[in-house]
């Protein structure tokens, strides 16, 4: 057994008793309905994350097979991330403005726009998609939580 293989299961049996010290003294919300929107909102999200991660390892090989050059996919992947960076606090206030559950639809619609975006082999589009699916992204790693907590707390 490997170093990394044996520190996993140190760490899977360090999670699995905190989550069971802690299951016990975190208080739980006994409203009906923040129940059933939690388990609603734990579909959706792992949808969302599922669609993100298999996605992931296979944009580049989908890059290269439109012919792109090595610097152009560098500069695909850059241009995402950077407009992760960018706009991430932007998106931040649209959803303190217009409410959190707005902003996560935006996110599903800002998403869909940018797969659509990856069946053309056309650079610019490319980079529209680019652009697109990091705002989507910094959405997605920010807005469902929140969404959830602001529900919770309006549970109890």
């Amino acid at each position: 057994m490997s170093i990394f293989v044996g520190g996993l299961w140190v760490l899977v049996v360090i999670c699995a008793l905190l989550f069971v010290y802690t299951r016990a003294s975190i208080p739980s919300s006994s409203d009906v309905n923040f129940k059933q929107f939690q388990r609603t909102y734990l579909v959706i999200y792992l949808m969302a994350m599922a669609g993100d991660w298999m996605q992931g390892p296979h944009v580049y090989a989908l890059y290269d097979s439109y012919g792109m050059t090595t610097h152009q996919i560098e500069i695909l992947f850059v241009a995402g991330f950077g407009s992760s960076m960018v706009f991430g606090t932007v998106v931040g206030s649209f959803a303190d403005k217009y409410g959190r559950r707005a902003n996560c639809i935006l996110y599903g619609i800002l998403y869909s726009l940018a797969c659509v975006t990856k069946h053309f082999g056309n650079f610019w589009i490319l980079m529209i998609g680019r652009l697109l699916g990091g705002i989507a992204t910094s959405i997605l790693y920010s807005a469902f939580e929140s969404w959830l907590i602001y529900e919770h707390n309006k549970s109890i």
